[in-house]
């Protein structure tokens, strides 16, 4: 059999990784392509996710792939070791020697292949490939040195790095859903919407949040995703958040602009980052104004972004009060809204005292 091997972080797994798999299956007419994600990558410092979620990803993205397969020899070792691909090459040659092996990098990899641990062993094992990546010209005289072919397949601009950093479009639609609803990488991909202040803000709320929930013994996954996305929207530009607020939520496009980005975080969360948990959804857009329907993440989500140590005030007997009786944190910070308010002269919203009502005076916890 002809076997490509096809070696990475694959934290987490893109759309080119199996274009690339798939292109490999074709033009080298291959038998199967493995997929083989690394545990300890030597150049590399830390990976991004577990082993168990990684290889999940991995299973999603493979779903609807035929002859591309997962190879866990890497990541199943059970020593903590830099995994070498002269050795884990070696291991497989040695398993299966009547298979023909084609080894699969990338062209900024395969320029770099002289500096690889043993890399003229390797040259002799398996067919070294080469394909096309963005920004990276081949080096023909390493490529010719090592018996490198070269994949035909358009630059790959696509990397893990970039989908970590919020280039979401690179990513299946499947594996994001994956992301968003066990909370991976969004600390660093929601960035790429927003200025560092409001980015360290939405990480401290996220973790507020969660912290606040596993004290009152809430999911607190729910609470930290809620509150890394809050503020998703928060620095839309003017234009596209009024398109978004008049097609889908005319009933509250005349509120206060500052107001309209709970709605278009929910919106974001849904639609782009494809979150489907209807508390976190529901917990995202009360998290300004709150509602007479909060949920108690969407209380632990309220009071975070209240109480939030970076807006530059004490707030740790507040704190405290939440973690003990997240409901009564709640009434607290809706009487101090309250006090606040009347003290500075500010208009409140007439919807308010419904919620003022309904929690404070009346003392409901729709629990």
């Amino acid at each position: 059999m002809k076997i490509g091997l096809f070696g990475g972080g694959f934290d987490p797994v893109t759309k080119a990784h199996i274009d690339i798999a798939q292109s490999a299956l074709e033009q080298l007419d291959l038998d199967e392509v493995q997929l083989i994600p690394t545990a300890h990558n030597p150049w590399k410092d830390k990976t991004y996710s577990s082993k168990e979620d990684r290889l999940n990803m991995l299973e999603i993205a493979l779903s609807k792939s035929e002859n591309i397969t997962i190879n866990c020899i890497e990541i199943e070792r059970e020593n903590n070791d830099k995994n070498y691909t002269y050795q884990t090459i070696t291991d497989i040659v040695n398993e299966n020697s009547e298979n023909e092996y084609y080894y699969i990098m990338g062209m900024d990899q395969a320029n770099l292949f002289y500096k690889w641990k043993h890399p003229k062993r390797i040259s002799k094992m398996v067919q070294l490939v080469a394909f096309k990546r963005g920004g990276f010209k081949s080096d023909k005289k390493i490529l010719k040195k090592y018996h490198f072919i070269k994949l035909k397949n358009k630059p790959i601009k696509a990397s893990s790095s970039e989908a970590r950093k919020g280039h979401i479009e690179m990513l299946d639609d499947d594996v994001l859903r994956y992301i968003s609803s066990h909370g991976i990488y969004l600390d660093t991909m929601i960035q790429i919407h927003m200025k560092e202040k409001r980015w360290k803000h939405s990480l401290s709320v996220a973790t507020l949040a969660r912290e606040f929930a596993l004290a009152n013994q809430l999911n607190g996954k729910q609470a930290y995703i809620a509150g890394i996305l809050h503020d998703v929207a928060k620095e839309m530009n003017h234009d596209k958040a009024l398109e978004l607020m008049q097609k889908y939520y005319p009933e509250h496009v005349n509120m206060n602009e500052a107001i309209w980005h709970q709605y278009l975080s929910s919106y974001m969360a849904k639609n782009d980052y494809l979150v489907d948990d209807e508390v976190i959804l529901k917990a995202i857009e009360d998290h300004t104004t709150a509602s007479t329907s909060m949920s108690a993440i969407g209380k632990c989500l309220y009071c975070a972004d209240k109480l939030d140590p970076l807006r530059g005030y004490d707030s740790s007997k507040q704190i405290e009060v939440c973690k003990k009786d997240i409901h009564q944190g709640f009434r607290d910070a809706l009487e101090d809204f309250y006090c606040f308010s009347k003290e500075k002269g500010r208009e409140i919203d007439p919807v308010f005292f419904n919620i003022y009502e309904q929690y404070c005076k009346k003392g409901e916890t729709n629990e």
